[in-house]
C-alpha cells in the first residue's frame, strides 16, 4: 500500500504557477552572416529570432518565435540556418532551422545540459549535474562519447581559434575552503554580548592547506580539452569561486568572469557589506598563473551605506565578450543592471550603460545576462534575464538605443515577477556589490558553508518535539547565536519541501533555515540590513519576494525512470528493494522523519536524536542526489568539493549521515540500496519532462515508445504533453486530452485527433516534437500561446493600415506575435520588414522605405 501511496503523493499537481528559474549561461547569439540575433525566452521555453539588418540594427525586428525544449540556456548557430538550444530542464540540445521555424532534431544527453561549443566538426554540450561532456559529430549529430570532468557544476564552454582545444569552467568550482570537524576546531571565542552563556563547540571553515586537513580539496576551475583525442589534458586554478563565463581572448590568453567568496571571515558582523567580490581573472594558458582584475577596485567596504557606489558597483559579471581585435570587452554584470565596457590591458572598467532607469526600483530589476556583439563591434545586444527583454547599447557611446520584450505572451504572473528582483538586486545592498543570489546563485546555492553567528546576538526559542521516537510532546529547543558554519541552502522546491506537513499534534509545521529558527521567508528581511547594510524593505516587498521563491520547482531527478518509477540497478544496488528497507520501521526508522513527500517532517530535531551537538531541522531528501559523492575527507584522497552533506558540511559517508536507529540495516547491501532510494527520491518534478522526441515521417514508429511514455504520463497526472512543429509545411500545435484519449489539436475545427492521424498527415520535410511540460501549462505551451482562450490557428489575422503621410504600416496594438513582411510579388518570397516595430494611439507601426520603381507588398505574419 505504502508504495501505491507515495506514487499518488508525487502525482499531486504543482503549487499554483511554476517554473524552474533558468540558469542561462549563453542565451543570445548571432548567426554567422550576422543577419539574425537569437534569444532565449526561457520562461516561454522558446527561441526568439530577431531580424537586425538595415534600420533594425538599433531595434532588431521580431521575426519569429519558435518552441524548443524545457528551460533553454544556451544558443548557438552552427551555420546561418541551422541553431542548436540547449535545455536545462528537458536533458536536451533542439536542433533548429530558421528558413522553416522548426525543430527538426531533438538529441538527448545527460543531466542538466548548460552550454554547446563547436569545434574539430563536433558539438561539445556540457552537462553540469552530470560533471562530464557530450560530443556530437556537429553534421551527422551521432555521438561521439562523452568526457568525464571532475571537476563540480561545469558549464560555460569556449573554443580556441584553430578548433583544437575546447575550455569547460565549473559554476561551483569552490575556494580552497573545507570544513574542520567539530572535535578537532578551537573552541569560539566568547560572545560579545556578556549576557550570553558559552558557545557551542562548532565545527570551522578553513584553508584547504590548513596543516589539520588530512586530504586534498580540488580547485578544479577552468578544464582544457583536447577536441582530437577527446580527452582532458588539464585543469585550471585559482580563477574564482564561482565561475560564469569564460572567454579567448586573440592574444590566447583565457578570461574568465567570477565571484569571490570570502567565507573565511567569520562572523556575520564582519561580513557585513564585505562577503563577495567581482572579478575578471586572465589565464595564461601556458604558465597558468593568473592574473585578477577587480571590478569595484573603488568601492568601499566598510563606510555603508554609500549611494554613490550604488550607481557604480558591478555584481556578478555573468557574461564576457571581447570585440574582434581584442582592444575592448563588455561584461554583464547581472545584479547590478548594467554592463560595462573593460580595458583589457589594464583591466579597468572605462564607462557603465546602465539597463534600469534611473529611480527605478526592483520590480523593475532587468538582470543583464546574456551579450552578443555585433561583427562591426557597433552594437551590444544585451540579454535581460529578469525582465525578458532585449537591449541594444552603441557601443561607442555606452548609450541604450532601444529595449523591447523577448516574446509576444510571457507566462510568469505579474505577481510572480514583481518579487523576482528583491532576490537579484544588488542595488538594495549598502554599496552596491552584495545581492541575496551572490550565494543563492539563481535561486540555488553556491555549494560553499558559511558562519554567519553573531557573537553579540541574542537566545532564540524554536518549538519542536521528539517525533522521532513518536512523543509529540512540544519542547522549546534554545538555539545560540554562534551557531558555527553552515551550509548554503537551495531556495528552489520551497513550495514542496517547505509546505506544511501537520504532526500529531498539529504543532510542527513550515520553519526555514538550518535551525528551523525562521518561521516565514518574511522573517529573513533584516538580512538586508544585518549581512548586506541596506535597509528593511517594506512588508509588500517581503510578501512578493516569498510568493516569487514558491514558485520555482525543482529539476526532475534523472535517477528515476523516464515513468517515474524505481531501478532495480543503481550503482549496483536496487532502489526499490531501498524503498522497501526506508518504509519498514523496524529496519530502518527512516520513514518516521523523513516523511513523504518531502522527505522532512519540518521538526527541530535535538541533538542525541541526529548526533549533533545543537538542535537542527530535519532536511528534506529530495535534492541529495545532487551532492552525493563530492566530499571525500580520507586522508590521502582527493575531495571535489570542501564541504559535505551534513548542516555545516562535515559529514559524508552514506546513508549514514546520522547513526540514528540506523544499526539495523545489517550488511552493505542493505545500505546500499537505501542510499540507492535516497538517491532517487522524487523532487516532485516528473522524469518524464527529460524525454522529448523529435520525430519525422520516416522515424515515427520508432519514436512510438517514447510518445507512449508520454501520453501515460499525461494519463496519472505527472505532466501534460505537447506536440509541436510543422505539419503540411504549417505550423501546429496539439495538447493531448488524457481524460478522452486523444489529442486537440490549435485548430479548433479538427476535433479529437488520434496520435496515428496527426503522424500519418505528415509530409516529406516535416518534424513534430513530442514533450512533456509541467502539469497545467500544456495548453500556454502549445495550442494557446498567448493564453488568450482562442486557439492559436483560430486567431485572425489583425486588420493593417497603409498610410502615406506619414509612409508606415500599422495595426492594433493589442494584436501581439505578428511581424510584417515584404516582397516584391504578391506570391512572394516574403522577407522580414527590416524596420523598428513602434506603438503609438493604439497602434503598432512600421515605417517603410520610400517607394521605389517596382511595386512592393507588404503583410503581417505569426512570430509563433
Amino acid at each position: 500500500m505504502l508504495p501505491l501511496l507515495l506514487n499518488l503523493l508525487l502525482a499531486a499537481p504543482a503549487f499554483g504557477f511554476q517554473h524552474f528559474e533558468a540558469r542561462q549561461c549563453h542565451p543570445v547569439a548571432l548567426t554567422p552572416d550576422g543577419a539574425y540575433l537569437l534569444a532565449l525566452h526561457s520562461p516561454a521555453s522558446s527561441l526568439s529570432v530577431f531580424a537586425t539588418g538595415g534600420a533594425a540594427q538599433d531595434r532588431p525586428v521580431l521575426v519569429a518565435e519558435i518552441p524548443v525544449g524545457t528551460g533553454p540556456v544556451s544558443v548557438k548557430a552552427r551555420t546561418s540556418d541551422e541553431v542548436w538550444v540547449v535545455n536545462e530542464v528537458s536533458d536536451s540540445v533542439s536542433i533548429v532551422s530558421l528558413s522553416r521555424h522548426a525543430v527538426i532534431a531533438t538529441l538527448r544527453v545527460p543531466d542538466e545540459p548548460a552550454d554547446v561549443c563547436f569545434a574539430a566538426g563536433k558539438a561539445f554540450i556540457s552537462c553540469a549535474r552530470s560533471r562530464d561532456i557530450a560530443v556530437f559529430d556537429a553534421v551527422t549529430r551521432v555521438s561521439a562519447g562523452r568526457i568525464p570532468l571532475n571537476g563540480l557544476y561545469p558549464r560555460a564552454l569556449t573554443a580556441s581559434a584553430d578548433g583544437t582545444r575546447v575550455y569547460a569552467a565549473a559554476l561551483l568550482s569552490g575556494n580552497n575552503t573545507t570544513i574542520l570537524k567539530e572535535e578537532q576546531a578551537p573552541a569560539q571565542p566568547a560572545p560579545t554580548n556578556t549576557a550570553l552563556p558559552a558557545p557551542p563547540k562548532t565545527a570551522l571553515i578553513v584553508p584547504a592547506n590548513d596543516s589539520r586537513i588530512t586530504w586534498t580539496t580540488l580547485d578544479n576551475d577552468i578544464a582544457a580539452i583536447d577536441t582530437g583525442s577527446l580527452t582532458v589534458t588539464g585543469w585550471f586554478g585559482g580563477t574564482g569561486t564561482s565561475l560564469f563565463d569564460i572567454a579567448l581572448h586573440p592574444d590566447g590568453t583565457l578570461w574568465c568572469a567570477n565571484s569571490e567568496s570570502l567565507n573565511l571571515t567569520r562572523f556575520e558582523p564582519a561580513l557585513r557589506g564585505q562577503f563577495v567580490q567581482h572579478r575578471l581573472s586572465k589565464v595564461n594558458l601556458n604558465t597558468a598563473a593568473v592574473q585578477v582584475f577587480d571590478l569595484n577596485p573603488g568601492i568601499p567596504r566598510t563606510l555603508i551605506p554609500d549611494p554613490s557606489s550604488i550607481t557604480a558597483a558591478l555584481a556578478q559579471p555573468t557574461a564576457l565578450v571581447f570585440n574582434a581585435g581584442g582592444t575592448r570587452a563588455w561584461v554583464a554584470a547581472f545584479n547590478s543592471d548594467r554592463v560595462a565596457e573593460i580595458d583589457p590591458a589594464t583591466g579597468s572598467v572605462l564607462r557603465r550603460a546602465d539597463v534600469r532607469s534611473d529611480g527605478q526600483d526592483y520590480r523593475a530589476m532587468r538582470g543583464p545576462r546574456g551579450l552578443s556583439l555585433s561583427a562591426d563591434g557597433a552594437r551590444l545586444f544585451v540579454l535581460n534575464k529578469l525582465s525578458d527583454t532585449l537591449t541594444t547599447v552603441d557601443t561607442s557611446t555606452a548609450a541604450v538605443l532601444s529595449e523591447q520584450p523577448l516574446g509576444t505572451a510571457n507566462p510568469m504572473p505579474a505577481a510572480i515577477r514583481s518579487g523576482r528582483g528583491i532576490l537579484y538586486d544588488a542595488r538594495l545592498s549598502g554599496n552596491g556589490t552584495m545581492s541575496c543570489a551572490s550565494c543563492h546563485i539563481d535561486a540555488d546555492h553556491d555549494g560553499l558553508a558559511w558562519d554567519l553567528g553573531d557573537p553579540g546576538g541574542t537566545m532564540v526559542s524554536v518549538p519542536s518535539a521528539e517525533l522521532s521516537i513518536h512523543d509529540t510532546t512540544l519542547l522549546n529547543s534554545t538555539l545560540h547565536p554562534m551557531k558555527g558554519p553552515l551550509l548554503t541552502q537551495t531556495l528552489r522546491g520551497l513550495a514542496l519541501n517547505e509546505s506544511p506537513i501537520t504532526s500529531p499534534a498539529e504543532a510542527v509545521v513550515t520553519k526555514f533555515h538550518w535551525r528551523g529558527d525562521k518561521p516565514s521567508i518574511q522573517s529573513f528581511n533584516p538580512t538586508f540590513v544585518n549581512l548586506m547594510a541596506g535597509s528593511l524593505l517594506p512588508t509588500t516587498a517581503m510578501d512578493a519576494l516569498a510568493a516569487y521563491l514558491f514558485s520555482i520547482t525543482n529539476h526532475p531527478n534523472p535517477n528515476r525512470n523516464p515513468d517515474r518509477t524505481l531501478k532495480t540497478s543503481l550503482n549496483g544496488a536496487s532502489a526499490a528493494a531501498g524503498r522497501d528497507l526506508y518504509n519498514n520501521h523496524l529496519k530502518s526508522h527512516c520513514i518516521v522523519c523523513h516523511q513523504y513527500s518531502g522527505g522532512t517532517d519540518q521538526n527541530i530535531d535535538t541533538p542525541s536524536a541526529v548526533d549533533r551537538r545543537q538542535p537542527v531541522k530535519n532536511p528534506s531528501l529530495r535534492l541529495v542526489y545532487q551532492r552525493a559523492g563530492i566530499f571525500n575527507p580520507v586522508a590521502g584522497q582527493s575531495s571535489l568539493s570542501g564541504f559535505g552533506l551534513g548542516s555545516d558540511g562535515t559529514r559524508y559517508q552514506f546513508p549514514k549521515i546520522h547513526p540514528y536507529s540506523l544499526d539495523q540495516l545489517r550488511t552493505p547491501a542493505e545500505l546500499a540500496n537505501v542510499t540507492a532510494f535516497i538517491l532517487s527520491f522524487d523532487t516532485g518534478t516528473a522524469p518524464a519532462l527529460s524525454v522529448p522526441v523529435t520525430v519525422d515521417p520516416a522515424s515515427a514508429t520508432a519514436a512510438s515508445g517514447d510518445i507512449t511514455l508520454l501520453e501515460n504520463q499525461a494519463g496519472i497526472g505527472s505532466c501534460d504533453t505537447i506536440a509541436t512543429g510543422i505539419i503540411q509545411g504549417k505550423t501546429r500545435a496539439y495538447l493531448y486530452d488524457a481524460a478522452a484519449g486523444g489529442w486537440r489539436s490549435d485548430d479548433p475545427a479538427a476535433g479529437l485527433l488520434t496520435r496515428a492521424e496527426i503522424l500519418t498527415s505528415m509530409q516529406s520535410g516535416d518534424t513534430l516534437t513530442f514533450s512533456a511540460v509541467l502539469p497545467g501549462d500544456g495548453m500556454i505551451s502549445s495550442i494557446d500561446r498567448d493564453g488568450d482562450g482562442l486557439l492559436n490557428s483560430a486567431e485572425l489575422t489583425p486588420p493593417v493600415q497603409l498610410t502615406r503621410e506619414p509612409l508606415q504600416l500599422s495595426w492594433p496594438v493589442d494584436d501581439a506575435g505578428w511581424s510584417p513582411q515584404t516582397s516584391g510579388s504578391p506570391a512572394g518570397p516574403w522577407t522580414p520588414l527590416l524596420q523598428p516595430v513602434g506603438e503609438s494611439d493604439g497602434h503598432r507601426f512600421s515605417s517603410l522605405p520610400a517607394p521605389g520603381a517596382v511595386n512592393q507588398f507588404y503583410r503581417l505574419r505569426r512570430t509563433w
